[in-house]
């Protein structure tokens, strides 16, 4: 029988509850048996100063850990090298040959898409489940029609909107709140919170 996974990729540093609340919203609304995060091992656009992939994991398998339905893998941190995304999905493929993935992606991420490595590789194993948030303005409306409608007509790629809740929550500002000294409750879960407390993570 065929499975509908989601992935939810990207370098959870730290993950946090957007991060949970996004995927389990697109996850009910596209009616997908699993969401599968797989954080990053050595991505190729990311600064400077991120955590190591063994507890970046560790904290997205804590995170994760209360949800049937939420699973996570290593295949990107094991993999030597720049890991590309095209190149996960591929092996997920052949893992799983019968199954159906979707790509999860915020909005921000769309315009980039195209720029993406082998990206035209990617459209053709993937559809992608992008996740907009209410309140968005007409412009950035009419530009992510055109970006939509631009990646299908060069690329044949299927995406699909999901209007999910609002989330104003980044990884960045919460790092930048550790440095300073203010407090990250509610913004990630609680054993997520104590473990980057009692590890000093990300305090210079």
């Amino acid at each position: 029988m065929t499975k509908r996974y989601g992935i939810m990729g990207g370098s959870f540093d730290p993950i946090h509850m957007g991060h949970l609340m996004m995927s389990e919203y697109v996850r009910v609304e596209l009616d997908l048996d699993e969401i599968i995060f797989i954080p990053t091992g050595n991505p190729p656009h990311k600064q400077k100063g991120l955590l190591d992939a063994k507890d970046r994991l560790e904290m997205v398998e804590m995170a994760i850990k209360d949800n049937p339905h939420f699973s996570v893998s290593d295949i990107e941190i094991k993999r030597k090298g720049i890991s590309y995304s095209v190149d996960t999905i591929l092996a997920l493929k052949e893992a799983y040959p019968q199954d159906d993935f979707y790509f999860l992606i915020g909005l921000d991420i769309l315009p980039d898409l195209r720029g993406w490595r082998r990206f035209d590789e990617l459209a053709k194993e993937v559809e992608f489940a992008l996740a907009i948030r209410p309140g968005f303005d007409s412009m950035n409306k009419e530009k992510m029609v055109w970006e939509i409608n631009t990646l299908k007509e060069q690329f044949q790629a299927e995406i699909i909107v999901v209007e999910t809740p609002l989330y104003e929550i980044s990884s960045t500002d919460i790092r930048r709140r550790v440095r300073e000294g203010k407090s990250i409750r509610y913004l990630v879960k609680e054993e997520i919170r104590q473990r980057i407390q009692e590890n000093g993570y990300y305090k210079g």
